[in-house]
């Protein structure tokens, strides 16, 4: 998962190093549980957005299934 932050500050990428976060750069977070975990916790509280990457488009969001009129009868 990729972010990018919104404000300067000390935070972790991979859960274990810490490092400074500079706002406006993005970081690719480990795939390990723990840096889906740190992502998940830095766009809750607003210190970063998740980027959607164009080349693949991310994770694939299901569509709401349409429904069709009935004919009537």
């Amino acid at each position: 998962m990729k972010i990018k932050m919104l404000k300067t500050m000390p935070g972790s990428i991979d859960g274990v190093t810490v490092i400074e976060l500079q706002a406006g750069t993005e970081y690719t977070m480990t795939d390990a549980a723990r840096g889906v975990r740190r992502a998940a916790a830095y766009i809750r509280r607003s210190e970063a957005v998740e980027v959607i990457d164009a080349a693949t488009g991310g994770d694939p969001v299901a569509a709401a299934p349409v429904r069709k009129a009935r004919a009537k009868k």
